[in-house]
């Protein structure tokens, strides 16, 4: 396994950026193989963009999941970003994070890695506002993913937010609108994985989100865990859950497991 911490000038934020690649490679268990070792790569990696929640930054995943193992384990490359706590929207003084995750996160990463460019090789997931990111932008660019994976996420405006967070919110999308102009238009979803532990403090609203989504006849996994708040113990648990549920057609998808 590669990880890589870049630092990269962003033409929509108007500063530099950091992010993360978690890329498949070389193990020790490959010594043991008795094959030519080399660090070419024969086919690009499918790629997961994984997006944190609010005060977290680009690390979280890795410091507080197993997420380096799983991908490295599933040969799938990883991605992550940092941006504050402007919830995957665009916002005030030029920070287009919107247009970033959208457009120039996927632009710099296939220009300068060995990742897949098609968009069924294209996963995206993300926890709690991460969670919300990714329906916002899964429902809104439906083209862009073969699949979303939606942990723990704020599906409405909750009152008093702003208040208890201490900052303003840039304009939002609505999860609910953005569906409907879905279905209204007869434009193909993205295969959906949602999950919230039943303890979470927005256990009713993802709950509220996957009956909408059953009533509407849109098939999704849904992940309703008892004992479980808003914690990194449960999105530990389901992120393998989500990545041996995406659906795959890259060359990888019938290799072994590596173990590490």
């Amino acid at each position: 396994m590669a990880r890589i911490n870049c630092n990269f000038f962003s033409y929509s934020l108007g500063y530099p950026v950091d992010i993360q690649i978690i890329l498949p490679s070389l193990s020790p268990c490959d010594m043991d193989r008795g094959e030519a070792l080399s660090h070419s790569v024969k086919w690009k990696y499918p790629v997961l963009y994984l997006l944190h929640g609010h005060g977290n930054d680009y690390l979280c995943w890795s410091r507080f999941t197993s997420m380096e193992r799983y991908v490295e384990e599933r040969r799938i490359a990883a991605v992550t970003c940092s941006v504050g706590n402007k919830a995957y929207m665009n916002a005030e003084y030029g920070e287009r994070y919107f247009d970033f995750v959208e457009k120039e996160l996927p632009e710099f990463v296939l220009a300068n890695f060995p990742v897949s460019d098609r968009p069924e090789d294209t996963y995206l997931a993300g926890l709690s506002m991460g969670g919300y990111g990714t329906l916002a932008h899964g429902l809104t660019h439906p083209r862009s993913y073969r699949a979303i994976g939606a942990f723990s996420p704020a599906t409405v405006y909750v009152e008093g937010a702003e208040e208890r967070l201490g900052h303003t919110l840039p304009p939002a999308v609505d999860l609910y609108a953005a569906l409907k102009t879905c279905l209204a238009e007869g434009r193909k979803l993205p295969d959906l994985f949602l999950c919230v532990g039943r303890n979470d403090f927005l256990y009713e609203g993802v709950a509220e989100f996957h009956r909408y989504l059953t009533e509407k006849g849109i098939a999704h996994r849904y992940d309703e865990v008892a004992g479980y708040e808003h914690e990194w113990a449960f999105w530990d648990m389901e992120l393998p859950a989500f990545l041996d549920w995406l659906p795959r057609t890259d060359a990888y998808r019938e290799m072994e497991l590596h173990k590490m």
